[in-house]
């Protein structure tokens, strides 16, 4: 026990996207097989990463606005036959938001969990860590699963009002109204196939979404925000060496189908796939197909 006279240890801050607990009572159990979080030290603070199963390494970088939750659905499937990783991106920077402090933090991370090469796996922002990572370090991908991710962020033409009006004042009411009205705003959303919502989100799933968007603060949605901005690899992506697959849900919105095929038909040798009925959250809501087609993928490639 620390004696009154002896000075407190500081806190070590947290630098990672930290999601509020309280998204356990919105999942299935079966989600939380094998799901132990644990801290991991990077420049100025900690992350939480999640490592379970044998095999292979597999790591999973998750989308705006970095929590690692987002793959909740595929994680314990894909630990049967390999070694997850999967942990928060940083959401606190010393200065601004840094993709070169977010290549750093990536190689320690896989320096402890995943040494020599791996699968990386990149959903929406993750992906965009993911291309960073194949371009800067080559020898230490495997292979590339790039999800619903861009080389650029755009907004197509006739996309104004889903972008800039519905997605804030969806959010809002998801954040502010009671659980009542806020369910059935989210349940008319998905039937009609709008935004990141399709018909396979139960209400299960509604919840989890709402909680994500309630729980998560300005400054962590900004720094995510602002990465996405600067992301631009269109002049470099075509340098990617690793096997690439490349997937997009069915039903996404107008951004993504488009950007999707532009990294398939731009990097050498890609494959493109369509996770049918499905939206942007496509891990989550259709993840039995999303394991099956990474896991038949990789058995495609020659062993190493």
């Amino acid at each position: 026990m620390r004696s009154p006279s002896a000075p407190a240890t500081p806190a070590v801050p947290h630098v990672g996207a930290a999601l509020d607990p309280g998204w356990r009572a919105c999942v299935p159990a079966a989600w939380l097989e094998g799901w132990r979080p644990e801290p991991f030290a990077l420049d100025g603070g900690t992350t939480e990463v999640v490592a379970m199963g044998a095999g292979e390494p597999i790591v999973l970088v998750p989308p705006l606005p970095g929590y690692k939750e987002a793959w909740l659905a595929v994680a314990a499937s894909l630990a049967r036959s390999h070694r997850v990783v999967a942990f928060d991106l940083r959401s606190r920077f010393g200065a601004r938001p840094s993709w070169d402090a977010m290549l750093r933090d990536f190689e320690r991370l896989l320096d402890a969990y995943a040494p020599g090469a791996a699968t990386i796996v990149g959903h929406s922002l993750g992906g965009a860590l993911a291309q960073r990572w194949a371009l800067a370090r080559p020898d230490r991908v495997r292979a590339l699963v790039l999800s619903s991710t861009f080389a650029k962020v755009t907004n197509p033409p006739g996309n104004l009002y889903a972008r800039f009006i519905e997605q804030p004042l969806l959010i809002a009411a998801q954040r502010l109204l009671p659980d009542a009205p806020a369910r059935a705003l989210a349940r008319t959303m998905a039937r009609h196939g709008r935004w990141v919502y399709d018909t396979r989100c139960d209400d299960a799933m509604l919840a989890f979404v709402r909680h994500c968007m309630r729980h998560t603060t300005a400054a962590t949605a900004g720094s995510a925000i602002a990465l996405a901005a600067a992301h631009d690899t269109r002049a470099t992506v075509a340098r990617i060496a690793a096997p690439t697959l490349v997937l997009v849900g069915e039903r996404e919105p107008a951004f993504y189908p488009p950007a999707a095929r532009e990294l398939a038909r731009t990097i050498p040798g890609a494959e493109l796939r369509v996770s049918p009925g499905a939206s942007h959250l496509h891990p989550l809501t259709n993840p039995q197909w999303f394991v099956e087609t990474v896991e038949e993928w990789l058995a495609t490639l020659p062993a190493r």
